[in-house]
């Protein structure tokens, strides 16, 4: 199907057409990829009102004028960083530097003119600083500028994710599953539909703004539960400027991953005032901490990723503006296991590819009133595996080495996997500052999935403690579907702000259409115990709909402190894999097959928080918040009895929504703005999460294993119940610096249940989910920068980034003996040792 009759099926559906009827009737709103700026201008010594003062953001067409109380606003403003310039015939012109626009959030800027009597040429030039207090949030929100990914010692905008208060390292936020967050770049998401990775990644140059939102969020983002992660990337300007950027741990000691990296990135006009170009690209190219066993296989490298980002902008009018953006990422790499250390020509080749185009207008009908309309189509495709899936054959498994069954000595792994998915998305978003004090945001999304998924998997049967059932038949994970699933969004949410109290108040309808049908199945007595299932007919599926309130609120405590609370509903389809997988696929007696559920309900989140801010001495900022989460609905497996079964023993698993979880913690940060050389942010978040699933293969693994599922609340695997990070700058930003990053983790939990063979329990002992736990974690990284602008236009930067600089050995699993690695020592049970980068960043502006 093309992309026009996709669109088609879109606009075809009735209720979908019902909605967006609505949505033009109220114009249209728009997703948070920009701010505004507020602010007083008054006379220097009699703070007497200005009337009529020019307020305009230097190289745009964005301005406004005072009223007769000095106020201006300027709405409609591309996250980022501008020049503003502040005039009127009288007085001393004002230029105001680095003045910093927030996604979704007012800058204020007010603004003091002296009465200009003798100097006709003078000018005053102000950097702006950016406020501690952001007095218009609703919810904790962490904002994370593209200049800070230049000093921090990270690889990609992930890593900066992972380093905000509530955020575990492997990306579980406040709680909550790691599936759980929505990634956004310039408004549209980016991760996969059907497995739940990340479908794309962007050079670090590319990026001009980010936020983390880990507690509640405003109406207009959707299907996420924990968090949402909004990037807004770089666009082009009236300056040509080349950058590039290079790195390499090659550096002559053992401690390597024999990485490099490349980045190129760009900007300029076209043609002035009209036309604009951004492209960036990165390459990182990788042998991994395990170069000695994979090299000589497999030659070098053994990971590649390319990603590269284009955009191309147009200005029809002062109102009209035309974006296109093109997203492309690639990634090659092979995976080692231990297990497979001495066959490791037996595990498969993976490679994913994503694309995406997308193409957006935005018009300002007013100085109080724009919309923006987008539309995009997203591919990503996902292979394991080589040649053909035929040439998977179950019959010919690995051999194990005998009689320990440790390692694999030879044999392929039976995995071939062949997945496509193709997002095609329109877009609509509509704001209008219809009164001073009320922001009106209403909008809508409609997307049609193009899904298709070719999966050919045997595993064996394993052990609780990891040991292979050798005589067992293999599980048989294998799975072959299409279908086209739409889902519906609509939203409509007021900002209510008269400077002392802040309201967000929204509401949300979200709507899926799974487009399959599933099995109405008879179970039919054979004789007391024994039963025959009979699949009586196939029924459609039903459609998934919720309504979500949301509410923040926040008012001023003093000149120095703010309060805010928020609470809401947030809901998110499952994984379409959940709900498609084996689902025509005939269920046969013993091979546990694992059968999708077309109707999975939303999983959903019952979110609180309440917070409370203060700054100190115009420099530091000191935040306490409380957050609690209810979660139901989580998918999870159950065991079902299968075709012709003779016993209740017998069966087979599906998705289904039986979990549910909760977390509940407090969050403590102190925060340094940048003065006397240095500058800093310390975290510490306690939390708790609890819930009935670890994972959403708890119920199969535990069939597996032959033992009974919880029927109680545990401590979640990520259940990291104290966190500490410190980022402490110290330099001068613009000419040398380094950066430090400390994080530590309590202990998690695992489960101890010993077993001396490996086959069979301690009969002294009960199994209890997560009954013990691992020893700390702690990184610390350290990066040293140095910055110099040879001829006035050519600045470079060298740097040093060192990652784990103490070369600790952080234990991250062990097996339910305790043991770390488990009986064959795996290495990769201690993190990476210390590693050393050694790059540079050259500009030609």
């Amino acid at each position: 199907m093309n992309w026009g009759k996709r669109v088609e099926v879109i606009l075809n559906h009735k209720t979908l057409l019902a909605f967006i009827l609505i949505f033009i009737s109220v114009h249209s709103l728009w997703a948070g990829t920009t701010g505004k700026l507020v602010g007083r201008v008054t006379e220097k010594g009699t703070h007497k009102p200005l009337e009529g003062v020019n307020v305009v953001i230097v190289g745009t067409y964005f301005g406004a004028a005072t009223g007769a109380n000095g106020k201006f606003a300027i709405y409609n403003i591309p996250a980022g960083v501008y020049n503003v310039q502040i005039s009127m015939m009288g007085y001393t012109v004002v230029h105001y530097k680095n003045v910093r626009i927030i996604m979704d959030l007012k800058t204020v800027l007010n603004v003091q003119m002296e009465p200009r009597v003798v100097n006709l040429g003078k000018e005053v030039t102000i950097t702006a600083e950016r406020p501690l207090l952001q007095p218009d949030i609703t919810a904790t929100m962490h904002q994370i500028s593209g200049t800070r990914f230049d000093q921090l010692p990270i690889n990609s905008f992930e890593d900066v994710v992972a380093l905000q208060p509530g955020v575990t390292a492997d990306g579980h936020i406040r709680g909550g599953r790691e599936t759980e967050v929505l990634y956004l770049v310039d408004g549209l998401p980016i991760r996969e539909s059907m497995s739940g990775g990340l479908g794309s990644e962007l050079p670090n140059g590319s990026i001009v703004e980010m936020s983390v939102q880990t507690g509640g969020f405003n109406a207009e983002y959707g299907n996420a539960m924990s968090g949402v992660v909004n990037i807004v990337t770089k666009s082009g300007t009236n300056r040509h400027k080349l950058w590039l950027r290079a790195l390499d741990d090659r550096l002559g000691y053992q401690q390597s991953n024999k990485t490099r990296e490349y980045e190129v990135y760009g900007s300029g006009p076209i043609k002035r005032g009209k036309a604009y170009y951004f492209l960036s690209s990165n390459l990182r190219l990788s042998d991994t901490r395990w170069w000695q066993d994979m090299v000589p296989v497999f030659g070098s490298p053994i990971e590649k990723n390319l990603n590269v980002i284009s955009k191309l902008s147009y200005r029809f009018t002062e109102n009209i503006r035309w974006i296109n953006q093109f997203l492309y990422s690639r990634w090659d790499w092979r995976e080692y296991e231990f297990r497979w250390r001495y066959d490791l020509q037996g595990l498969p080749p993976h490679k994913k590819r994503s694309y995406r185009f997308s193409t957006e207008i935005r018009h300002i009908l007013s100085r109080r009133t724009f919309y923006t309309i987008q539309l995009a189509r997203y591919n990503i495709r996902r292979l394991i595996g080589q040649g053909d899936k035929n040439d998977v054959n179950p019959d010919e498994a690995y051999q194990y080495q005998l009689p320990w069954l440790y390692f694999i000595i030879s044999g392929n792994r039976l995995w071939w996997l062949d997945s496509k998915e193709i997002n095609t998305v329109v877009k609509g978003d509509f704001t209008s500052q219809i009164t001073p004090i009320h922001q009106l945001k209403t909008g809508f999304e409609g997307t049609y999935y193009n899904l298709s998924n070719d999966l050919v998997k045997y595993e064996p049967q394993t052990t609780f403690w990891g040991k292979p059932l050798i005589d067992r038949a293999l599980m048989n994970f294998s799975s072959q579907y299409h279908y086209e699933p739409w889902r519906f969004s609509w939203y409509i949410q007021d900002k209510i702000d008269n400077d002392v109290i802040v309201a967000n108040v929204g509401i949300r309808y979200d709507r899926l259409d799974p487009r399959a049908r599933r099995p109405v199945v008879e179970w039919i007595p054979v004789t007391k115990k024994e039963f025959r299932q009979k699949i009586k007919r196939w029924v459609p599926s039903s459609i998934k709909q919720q309504w979500s309130p949301r509410l923040g609120l926040s008012f001023a405590v003093g000149e120095h402190g703010f309060f805010f609370v928020n609470f809401g509903y947030f809901f998110q389809v499952p994984l379409f894999d959940y709900m498609y997988t084996g689902l025509k696929t005939n269920l046969k007696k013993g091979l546990r097959v694992l059968y999708g559920n077309p109707d999975l309900k939303p999983e959903c989140t019952q979110a609180f928080e309440i917070s409370y801010k203060q700054t100190f001495r115009k420099e530091w900022l000191v935040s306490v918040t409380h957050f609690k989460k209810d979660i139901t609905g989580l998918v999870d497996t159950k065991t079902f009895l299968a075709t012709d079964s003779k016993s209740l023993d017998d069966g087979f698993t599906q998705y289904v929504n039986m979990a549910g979880a909760r977390s509940y913690g407090i969050e403590l940060m102190v925060e340094k703005k940048y003065s006397h050389f240095y500058s800093g942010k310390l975290s510490y978040s306690y939390m708790i999460a609890k819930g009935y699933s670890g994972s959403v293969d708890q119920g199969l693994n535990y069939l597996m294993w032959g033992f009974k599922i919880p029927n109680k609340e545990y401590y979640l695997s990520w259940d990291q119940r104290h966190t500490v990070v410190v980022d402490l700058f110290l330099g001068k930003p613009k000419k040398y610096g380094v950066d430090f990053v400390w994080r530590w983790h309590s202990p998690r939990p695992y489960t101890y249940y010993p077993s001396r063979t490996g086959f069979l329990p301690d009969k002294n002992m009960q199994l209890e989910p997560n009954n013990a736990r691992m020893s700390d974690v702690s990184y610390l990284n350290v990066k040293f920068l140095w910055t110099h602008i040879f001829g006035g236009k050519y600045p470079f930067t060298a740097y040093l980034d060192f990652r784990n600089i103490l070369n600790r050995s952080n234990l991250l699993w062990v097996d339910s003996s305790g043991r770390p690695g488990g009986e064959l020592g795996d290495p990769a049970a201690w993190s990476v040792g210390r590693r050393a980068y050694l790059g540079m960043k050259l500009g030609i502006r």
